[in-house]
């Protein structure tokens, strides 16, 4: 069965990491911290006020006192932004996956394992960085496993949601959320074997 897979990663928005390439000269730095201070010198004054008259968010301070501030809201956020590689599912039988395994999986909410085959042309940047982060984790926790057991490993297994994409059995796109997904075994840098807690079905990536 051919998919599309989807894989979570921090999208940053790289404008809040750009810096001058200019140096302050000599003065430049007190002034320039002179000037930040008297722009903003009102800001506790008028944030106590709106604590006063009942506006702006709440947080505690190290002293255990609740203050407010006015409600600000970042120009330059980051997101969680999804990258993709197409695959192959096969069942644990090693037979391909069909829509109506995927659909009996979804109907029974139960664990199940999946073996998947990448294809590595179609592999975005993003998805094989993460991959390749997982599977790290992956190895770093398996390397304890004579010595602190198979229970302890499968209970510090790293997990995955993957999101996936695949034509039901009418050809439209039919979208599903793999639940904390485990590799089980990666014994070749594109076939994997996966143990999926739950598959949900999902409106859209």
């Amino acid at each position: 069965m051919e998919v599309t897979l989807y894989l979570p990663y921090y999208d940053y928005n790289d404008d809040a990491f750009n810096a001058s390439e200019e140096y302050y000269g000599d003065g430049e730095y007190a002034n320039a911290v002179a000037d930040e201070f008297n722009k903003n010198k009102d800001v506790v004054y008028n944030s106590m006020l709106d604590y006063k008259e009942g506006r702006g968010g709440v947080f505690s301070g190290t002293d255990g006192q609740a203050y407010k501030f006015g409600q600000k809201t970042s120009q330059s956020e980051d997101k969680v932004s999804y990258s993709s590689c197409k695959a192959v599912l096969y069942n644990e039988d090693g037979e391909g996956d069909t829509v109506d395994g995927i659909i009996t999986k979804f109907a029974k909410q139960s664990s199940f394992i999946e073996m998947v085959e990448f294809d590595l042309d179609s592999v975005e940047e993003e998805f094989e960085s993460e991959m390749n982060v997982w599977e790290r984790e992956h190895n770093k926790i398996n390397a304890y496993r004579s010595k602190a057991g198979d229970e302890w490993v499968a209970s510090k297994e790293p997990k995955r949601n993957l999101k996936m994409c695949f034509k039901n059995n009418a050809g439209e796109d039919t979208y599903a959320l793999l639940e904390n997904c485990k590799i089980m075994d990666d014994f070749e840098r594109d076939n994997w074997i996966l143990y999926v807690e739950r598959i949900s079905l999902i409106d859209k990536i």
